[in-house]
Formats: C-alpha cells, sequence, structure tokens
C-alpha cells in the first residue's frame, strides 16, 4: 500500500474517487469498500497519506477540492473523493427532484449556466445539507446537471461517464421520472417557436419485395414537441399519412422518421399528411401548423440520387449532373411514362425507371425531358458529425461547411461557418445550390431503441405473478424488429424465448409469445425453488437490459408463534382483520385458526400501515355467507384515514390482503373472494354513487369490438348458433369470429365504422367452421357439420349492427359522468385493445395534465399505481399517493376506473 501511494498515486485517488461514486456510508464502511476493492489492508497513516495524495493532486490538475461544511470538517480524509464523485449513488433522488421542482431558470440549459447560489438555497430547504455541499463543486456539479438535462446531446462529459449516470438514474424509478419532468421543463422555459415551413424529402428503397417509398422530415422544436406530446397522448393519437399505410403511435408520428409511405394515388397538393391534426391539436395552434407544413412536393417528376449498391436512392431537387451515372426517375401513373427507359415497378401512385447515363441514348432522353444539366448544381458537404446526426440542409454554430460543384473540375467556394439563427439562402435552379440553417443541438438519445422493464424492482414477483410488461420505444419508426428474453437461475440457462415486434412504440405484456415460455410451470417452480436468477432482455446487439432476480424479502417473519419484524426496531402491534369487515384492523392478544371464515393477522407500525406481509389463515370448510364482506357503515368517506373507515385505509387493507401470505387451499380461496369485494366501496367512495349505480348497471357489456359486434348479430339474426350449443358455447364462436373478423377487415373500427361489404359474413362463417371443429376435439357437438353454413346478411344490417356494437363497447353512459366533457370524449372514442399498464398509464396521465386541474394531476408512475389498484391491487407500490389524487379529483377517478374498466373487461367478465 506505501507503495502504492509512492508510485501511483493517481490510481489509489481514482479508486477511492470509485468508492465515492458508491458511497453510502461513513467512516468504517467507506475503508472497508477501498480496502476491498485494492485487496490490500489500509492503516490509519495511511489513510492520512492518501488524503495527502488528494491535496498534491489538487495542486497539480483541477480536481474538487471538498467545501468548508461539517460534513467534510468530520470526514476530512472521505471527503475528497466524494467531491470528485460525478453524482454519488446517494444523491441520485434529490437530484432528480432537484431537476424537477427547482426554479427552472437557475438549471444549466441551452444558452445559460446554473446559477448555484439559488439552486443551493432550493436544495437546502427542501433537501438538506448533503445535495447542498454537492452543489457546492460548481464545476462537476454543472457537468452532471448539464450532462443529464440534455442527454449529454454536446458531450459534455465522456460518454462512459455518461452511461454511468444514465444507469444510475433509471435504475431508480422516482430518478427517472423526475430528470425527465426536468428536461420538459428545460426544453418548455421558453415559448416554443412554431416550426419552420419546410417540404420534406423522400427515399426509395429497392428489395426482393419490391419499392419502397420513405418521407421524413425536420423534427419539431422540443418544447412544441412535448406540448404535442401530451395532447396525442391524452387523446390516443393514431394517424395515418395521407389516410394510408399502418396506424403510428404518436410519439412516432410526431418524431422526424422516415415513414414508410403507402398511399396508391398521389396526393394533392393541398392534402394533408395528417389529415385529423387539426381536430386534434386545435386549428390554427403552433403544433396544428408545424404538422400541416409537413408536406411533400409531389411534382410530376421524382429525381432520386441512386447509391453504389443501386439499393437506396434520395430524392434529389434539381436536374442530374453531367457526371451521374445512375439515376432514378418516377412520373405520375396519371402521366406520361418515359420510354425506353427500364422500369422498375410502382410505388404510391408513381411509375419509377432506372436510366444509365453512361449509355447516349438513355442521356438524350433525361436530356430531352428537362432532368439532366451540363450546369452541375452545386451541393452542400457538412462537417461529418452534422452530417450524420444533423437534420438535412442543418449545420451547428461554429462548425464550417462548403458549398461546391462536383467536378471535373471541381468549383468551390471557401469554407463558411455560422451562427445560431443564421442561415443561407438556397437558390434554385441548375446553377443554383441548397440552403443551409444553423441550429442549436438539440438533446439526442442516447440510443434509437429503449427497452424498459415496467416494475422492475419488484420484477420477481411480476414474473411469478405473470404480469411483467416491458415497453419498448424509439423516434423512429421502426418495424419488424426481434426482441429475446432469457432466464438463467444458478449459471444456467432456463428459458430462451423470442418474438418480433410489428412495429414501434410497443408494450410486451402476458399475452406475447416472448413471456409464455416465461410463465411456464417449470420455469417458475424453478425460480421459486432458487429465489434468485437473472432476466435478460435483447434487441440483436444494439440494446441489452439485464435485470436481477430476488425473492422479495418480507418486512415480517411469520416462521415463530408470533410475527416479528425483519432488520428493524419500529414499534407495532398486532392487528387482526375478519371477512365480515376486512378494512378494520384491531388490536389481537393472539393469533388463533377461525372457526368460520377467514381472519387475517398482521403488524400495524406506528403510523397507520400495515407492515408485508399479512398472514391469512382460514377454517378447513365455509360457505359463502362465511365470506361476505360487509362496508355498508363505512361508505361516503373521502378522507384517506378516518378510523380505519378512510377510502386510504380500504385502498391500504385491499392490497395488504391481495398480499397476504397463505397456507393452504382455503386460505386462497378466500384471499381471491375478499379482495374482489373491496372493489364496490372503493368505487362508491372515489367515484360517488352516481358512477356506481351506473356501473352495475354497464357491468355486462364487452370492451372488445369484434366479440361486441358477434353478440349483436346473435340478437338481430345475423349470426346463428347450432341448435345443439349452449351460453357456454358462445365465448368460443365468438373469439374464432373476432379472430377472422380482424383479419378480413382490419380497418374496422380503427379508421372506418362501416365494415366493408361481405367480410363480416365471411368471418363468420370461417368463425363458424373454426369454432365448431374445436368443440369437436373435446367431444362436444359431434352432431354438427363444421361446413354447413353460409351466413349473408344486407351490408346496411352490417352497418347499423356494427353502430351499436361501437356505441356499447365504448359505455357512453359512463363517459357522460366525466367532466369536461371533451375529455370524457376523448376516453370514449380511443380503444384499448393490446394496451399495456405502462402505455396506458403515460396516456393517462397526458389526459389528466390536459383535462384535470393541478390536484388532479398524475405523474406516469401514479398512474400506473392508480390502475393497478383496480386491476392487479398486489402490483399496485404507491397506493397513498394515487388514491390522494383520486379523492381530491372525482372526475380523475371516475376517469382511471373508465379506463381500467376498458382494458380489463373480458367476455363474461369483469375486471376484477
Amino acid at each position: 500500500m506505501d507503495g502504492l501511494i509512492r508510485k501511483a498515486p493517481l490510481f489509489v485517488c481514482s479508486v477511492a474517487t470509485e468508492i465515492g461514486f458508491r458511497f453510502e456510508g461513513v467512516g468504517t464502511e467507506y475503508w472497508a469498500k477501498l480496502s476491498e476493492a485494492l485487496g490490500l489492508p489500509i492503516t490509519m497513516a495511511q489513510r492520512a497519506q492518501i488524503g495527502d495524495a488528494f491535496a498534491v493532486l489538487a495542486a497539480k490538475y483541477k480536481i474538487s477540492r471538498p467545501s468548508e461544511s461539517a460534513f467534510s470538517s468530520h470526514f476530512s480524509i472521505i471527503s475528497w473523493p466524494i467531491a470528485n464523485a460525478l453524482l454519488p449513488i446517494d444523491l441520485v433522488g434529490p437530484i432528480g427532484r432537484l431537476m424537477a421542482s427547482a426554479p427552472v431558470a437557475a438549471l444549466p440549459g441551452p444558452g445559460r449556466t446554473a446559477n448555484f447560489a439559488s439552486l443551493r438555497a432550493w436544495a437546502s430547504a427542501a433537501e438538506g445539507a448533503r445535495l447542498a455541499d454537492w452543489l457546492r463543486f460548481e464545476g462537476p456539479s454543472e457537468r452532471a446537471l448539464a450532462s443529464l438535462l440534455t442527454e449529454n446531446s454536446t458531450g459534455i462529459v465522456p460518454v462512459a461517464s455518461y452511461e454511468r449516470l444514465r444507469i444510475a438514474v433509471a435504475t431508480s424509478v422516482e430518478a427517472f421520472f423526475a430528470v425527465r419532468t426536468g428536461r420538459q421543463r428545460t426544453r418548455t422555459a421558453k415559448t416554443p417557436a412554431p416550426a419552420e415551413q419546410s417540404a420534406g424529402r423522400l427515399t426509395l428503397a429497392r428489395d426482393a419485395a419490391g419499392l419502397k417509398l420513405f418521407a421524413a422530415w425536420n423534427p419539431l422544436p422540443p418544447g412544441l414537441f412535448d406540448e404535442a406530446r401530451t395532447a396525442a397522448r391524452s387523446a390516443a393519437w393514431r394517424p395515418r399519412l395521407w389516410g394510408a399505410g399502418a396506424f403510428l403511435h404518436s410519439d412516432t408520428a410526431l418524431g422526424a422518421g422516415p415513414f414508410l409511405l403507402m398511399h396508391a394515388v398521389v396526393p394533392a397538393a393541398d392534402d394533408p399528411a395528417y389529415p385529423d391534426a387539426a381536430a386534434v391539436f386545435g386549428a390554427g395552434g403552433d403544433i396544428a401548423a408545424a404538422l400541416a407544413a409537413r408536406n411533400i412536393d409531389w411534382t410530376a417528376t421524382l429525381l432520386f440520387d441512386v447509391d453504389d449498391d443501386r439499393r437506396q436512392g434520395e430524392q434529389r431537387f434539381g436536374p442530374f449532373p453531367s457526371d451521374a451515372k445512375i439515376a432514378w426517375v418516377g412520373t405520375r401513373v396519371d402521366g406520361l411514362a418515359i420510354e425506353r427507359l427500364r422500369p422498375l415497378g410502382t410505388v404510391c401512385g408513381y411509375r419509377m425507371f432506372e436510366a444509365n447515363l453512361r449509355d447516349n441514348d438513355e442521356r438524350a432522353i433525361l436530356a430531352a425531358a428537362g432532368l439532366l444539366s451540363k450546369d452541375a448544381r452545386s451541393s452542400i458537404a457538412r462537417h461529418p458529425t452534422d452530417a450524420i446526426a444533423a437534420p438535412q440542409t442543418t449545420v451547428r454554430p461554429g462548425r464550417p461547411f462548403l458549398l461546391f460543384k462536383p467536378g471535373p473540375p471541381l468549383s468551390a467556394e471557401p469554407l463558411r461557418a455560422l451562427t445560431a439563427g443564421e442561415r443561407v439562402a438556397a437558390i434554385s435552379g441548375p446553377a443554383g445550390h441548397p440552403g443551409a440553417r444553423c441550429e442549436i443541438a438539440l438533446p439526442s438519445e442516447s440510443a434509437p431503441i429503449e427497452l424498459s422493464l415496467f416494475e422492475r424492482d419488484s420484477a420477481f414477483e411480476a414474473l411469478i405473478e405473470q404480469r411483467l410488461h416491458i415497453r419498448v420505444e424509439s423516434p423512429i419508426a421502426l418495424r419488424d424488429l426481434g426482441l429475446s428474453a432469457e432466464l438463467e437461475i444458478d449459471g444456467r440457462l432456463i428459458v430462451r424465448s423470442f418474438a418480433r415486434i410489428a412495429e414501434l412504440p410497443a408494450t410486451i405484456n402476458e399475452g406475447s409469445p416472448l413471456l409464455q415460455a416465461l410463465y411456464s410451470d417449470s420455469a417458475r417452480s424453478k425460480l421459486l425453488e432458487a429465489g434468485s436468477g437473472v432476466l435478460r432482455f435483447a434487441i440483436g446487439r444494439l440494446v441489452k437490459t439485464e435485470v436481477q432476480l430476488e425473492r422479495p424479502q418480507g418486512s415480517v417473519d411469520w416462521s415463530g408463534d408470533m410475527p416479528e419484524l425483519i432488520g428493524a426496531l419500529l414499534a407495532s402491534e398486532l392487528v387482526s382483520a375478519s371477512t365480515p369487515s376486512p378494512h378494520r384492523f384491531a388490536p389481537a392478544n393472539a393469533i388463533t385458526l377461525p372457526e368460520c371464515g377467514a381472519t387475517a393477522y398482521g403488524l400495524r407500525l406506528a403510523d397507520g400501515r400495515i407492515a408485508d406481509p399479512i398472514k391469512l389463515l382460514a377454517s378447513s370448510s365455509f360457505n359463502l355467507g362465511d365470506l361476505a364482506a360487509h362496508f355498508a357503515n363505512d361508505l361516503g368517506s373521502r378522507l384517506m384515514r378516518e378510523n380505519g373507515r378512510g377510502v386510504g385505509d380500504i385502498a391500504r387493507a385491499r392490497i395488504a390482503w391481495s398480499r397476504a401470505l397463505c397456507t393452504s387451499l382455503q386460505a386462497i380461496a378466500a384471499k381471491s373472494r375478499i379482495v374482489r369485494q373491496f372493489e364496490e366501496p372503493l368505487v362508491y367512495d372515489l367515484c360517488g354513487r352516481d358512477w356506481c349505480s351506473a356501473e352495475e348497471a354497464d357491468r355486462s357489456k364487452l370492451s372488445d369490438p369484434q366479440q361486441a359486434l358477434y353478440l349483436v348479430a346473435l340478437e338481430r339474426g345475423l349470426a346463428a348458433l347450432p341448435e345443439q350449443a349452449t351460453y357456454a358455447h358462445i365465448q368460443g364462436f365468438a373469439a374464432a369470429f373476432a379472430t377472422h373478423a380482424r383479419e378480413l377487415d382490419p380497418d374496422w373500427p380503427l379508421d372506418s365504422h362501416i365494415p366493408v361489404d361481405g367480410m363480416m359474413d365471411e368471418a363468420l362463417n370461417r368463425g363458424f367452421t373454426e369454432a365448431v371443429k374445436a368443440l369437436q376435439t373435446v367431444g362436444q357437438l359431434l352432431e354438427v357439420d363444421p361446413e354447413d353454413c353460409d351466413f349473408g346478411r344486407p351490408a346496411d344490417e352490417w352497418e347499423s349492427a356494427a353502430a351499436e356494437a361501437i356505441r356499447r363497447i365504448r359505455r357512453s353512459e359512463l363517459a357522460q359522468l366525466i367532466a369536461p366533457s371533451a375529455g370524457a370524449r376523448q376516453l370514449r372514442d380511443r380503444y384499448y385493445a393490446n394496451v399495456g399498464i405502462a402505455e396506458m398509464a403515460e396516456d393517462l396521465a397526458a389526459w389528466t395534465r390536459r383535462f384535470a386541474l393541478p390536484r388532479g394531476q398524475f405523474s406516469p408512475e401514479i398512474a400506473a399505481s392508480a390502475l393497478q389498484l383496480w386491476l392487479s391491487p398486489a402490483a399496485c407500490d404507491n397506493a397513498d399517493a394515487a388514491v390522494r389524487i383520486l379523492a381530491n379529483d372525482p372526475f380523475v377517478a371516475r376517469a382511471t376506473r373508465y379506463a381500467a374498466i376498458r382494458m380489463g373487461t373480458t367476455l363474461g367478465g369483469s375486471i376484477s
């Protein structure tokens, strides 16, 4: 150790600073970690020598000196590495809250430095001395804050350092959302400027499947994008460019592209790319204007510069230069064709041709059409970083660019550089040149794809209980991606599964084949037996995430005669609640097996919380009356705490019962029935009596439009069941019809409320045959001929039935009880099929920011907790924060409940 300090002090101090980055304690804990990292014992004298080595390095290099504070005076040696750690782990949460709540003008941003006096004052008042002390090191603190707020878009810190900061933030749910809120605040600190009116650019690709045409536009300004994203997610906006092709997720549609175009006829000059933008964002607003500016110059002839492999072409806006070798030319299908050129195919209303410009005849054809020029148009050559990362014709401040004419002979202007906001005007014509504008670099994504796991901290329980949710997002319109999942236990690969994602963004939930292998009984039993494992998800070699699975350590040990808190010396008392009043926990003297019904025992802490898990005991035999809960005397309270009858008390009790430890099958059955009974009093207290009555009358309706259409068809005689079929068989016939209806008419009801003529009759025929064959494999309906079906009714009858089915699934009676009416219509008119908790939570959070008062606005994580309270209470980790908002604003409570009903209702069941 002495030799290291003498010969390699920089190495020793670097290791000490690494321990400072992971700092979690003081005194012997810190030195024990440093000794373990070096593999050498450290004496008291050597500790002082390390402190002296830091002081020597501070005189030679620009490292941070400890501030004059109580911490640095008591722990003078430790304060050196803590001062030089870019972002200590114990400050991740406080720094996230600083970004989300501190005065936005004091945070570093484009064109301004941090106001540390204001930040330290806020930290002292809101967070304490630890954060305020870290903010005294202004140099590294500003680099850390600025890199997180701008996603290190300008390289403020090295890539490796930023990756560590990003991972530290991503592993903390609170910090992850707080930092994202901070980024949005800094982007919207000033009024967003309207988007520039500029046409997009086309790209033509050719592969074995044929020709594909893509469009790309300049990105929206960050402030405008954040505002548009909130409005789009609140309305669940899913546009189609020029009304054709795949439905785009709102986040993707607001991005820059590229977007695959699928229209069959060339749009008119005044046809908007986003036809419904004005209805969603408001006519005349900045967002609607920016999206209206996204258009393509659909000229009679499209020209493309072709790459060497002749696989892709970039649109050009002037005649081909005389030295070009290969050219792609497109003419309108309804216009004149360019004869004697090799046809490539037809795409988006254009016929595409390829010209070999080394052939004199083909050169003459292009020259006659004015598509070939001896006067070469100038091109722009940008700095390599701008050419890769910046939008077309955009340069960054201070970076050089060049306007030149390709030779021979080569003709170029002097190198030029612009300041922010400056521009070079474009000159049209063969002898002109493209324009250039200078913009400050916008925050960029660290990777083109982001893969996140919902409930990362409780992934062990989520996998065991089959409620994993994976979210895959990208600012680029990516499609057909492969996602793999691996489960490793004790160094052995237990499961490896693979699935393809049709398009991004996407939510992978329990219905995906990717998770079915993970949910197999053998995999879950091995994980339960081992108690730990590793879960990995990957998209090729681009994005990987690894989650450590650990059996949760319960805070209560039930192995003895009396429960004990684990790892805590908090004051607690033994309490119990029985089935007649499962929400009222009263002091208990001992744990006894109930003679009838079920009883839950737990430890109540001094603040009123019940420590997890409680233990549920049930009698060996009981009838349903023994498990009937009675809340009649405790309904109507909107207080969080009211001697056990508050809405917060009932929500806590529901979650506690759903997580109860059961030691018998009787206890498991009792838990399932009792947890379901908590729903009605929560709905009554949070949503009101009128809502509760309307929901009870609306309970039997479906959420799936195709299945709802099948029931309407049965009622109206458009469909029929075999005479031998019973009511229990309806589900199988409805599911088979729904599958074929989606295949035959995928646009209903997303894009058109009227089914395509004849498609629903064909879906009935195919579904009837499929359902009968499936039932016959299990010995039912053996006397029915599967092919004996010939359904067919007029189109107007199907139109009327479709309108009724849509009315039913929208549950308009419930939506009318939500205010404001515009927000209720947005919730009513969206579709909830294949929507996961994570995506719906973001949409609901955006909805509250647009339509709710400040007291009723959700963050995405709290919105997720509110949805889980209804859909899966065992997964609800932040019930108090969610219920407090639901109790403050009954219309937000109704909107959340409405979304949960639409998500969770299935044929013949309820969301419970």
